[in-house]
């Protein structure tokens, strides 16, 4: 599958500041289930790429002078293996124990961990059935409501309020995966799926999750897809604050709103149509 995809995020403020610093991770790369074919990353100011502690493809975009709006585009084509291959461990820059550490939107209280006991069972058994079951729980156990996504909520309060977006499931499977002694991550980047469940999202979110003898396998609570070919992978941490698309702080400025547009299309079918300009 080759995919095109546009992303365009946009910040406006109600008055003027002078000094902005957003932290980008917008650039997929290209590894065993996708390859990078172009991409392209567009701001108002100057933009340094840099990789982070995780490998992920990272810029920093400071913006000074006086401003009321930042505009910052991603715009490429990935192609998608047909076979999705799980990341092995010399592949990655660090061991999968890291994965085992809690963080604040992934800390298992009391209720995560009884939650997560129930699957126990089955993940000892057998990980990969087991924790397609834990899938199924988490989905069964917590309302699909996107719109939750733009202010990620804790796996406990996931669990506590019954709703949330794909990034609050994320965090819950993460949780109680690292709960049962399973190394589980978040991960940020693009579902390209004509049967995705969790319409109109600006971008997406799943979790990964390591297998002994395996490697990582990813894991789509909000889909309830399971190491699927639909997946472009952006970048991956601890949690939403690791791989978040856009993070940043400014100074002064009073309130701000973000608007975000994502657009995925078959780039076989607009290549064509390029042609011809």
């Amino acid at each position: 599958m080759r995919v095109a995809i546009n992303h365009e995020t946009i910040y406006r403020y109600r008055t003027e500041t002078n000094y902005s610093v957003q932290y980008l991770r917008l650039s997929p790369t290209s590894g065993t289930s996708q390859r990078v074919l172009s991409w392209k990353l567009s701001g108002p100011g100057n933009l340094r790429s840099w990789t982070d502690g995780f490998g992920n493809a990272a810029h920093v975009l400071v913006i000074e002078g006086p401003h009321q709006e930042i505009r910052i585009k991603a715009v490429g084509e990935v192609e998608i293996a047909d076979l999705a291959k799980p990341l092995l461990a010399e592949q990655e820059p660090h061991a999968p124990e890291l994965f085992l550490r809690q963080t604040r939107l992934t800390e298992s209280d009391e209720r995560v961990v009884r939650f997560a006991g129930g699957f126990k069972p089955a993940v000892s058994g057998n990980p990969r059935k087991g924790l397609d079951s834990l899938v199924a729980g988490i989905r069964q156990s917590i309302e699909a409501k996107p719109g939750q996504t733009q202010s990620p909520s804790t796996a406990s309060q996931a669990l506590d309020r019954r709703a949330g977006g794909c990034q609050d499931q994320a965090h819950l499977f993460i949780s109680c995966c690292r709960s049962l002694g399973v190394p589980a991550r978040y991960v940020s980047g693009y579902l390209c799926s004509d049967s995705q469940e969790e319409s109109g999202m600006s971008s997406h979110a799943w979790a990964e999750a390591w297998v002994d003898g395996a490697g990582w396998f990813s894991y789509d609570v909000a889909n309830r897809m399971s190491n699927a070919k639909a997946h472009v992978r952006v970048a991956a941490g601890l949690d939403y604050l690791d791989a978040a698309p856009v993070r940043g702080l400014r100074q002064g400025a009073g309130n701000e709103e973000m608007e975000v547009e994502v657009t995925i299309s078959d780039a076989r079918k607009l290549k064509p149509q390029r042609d011809q300009q």
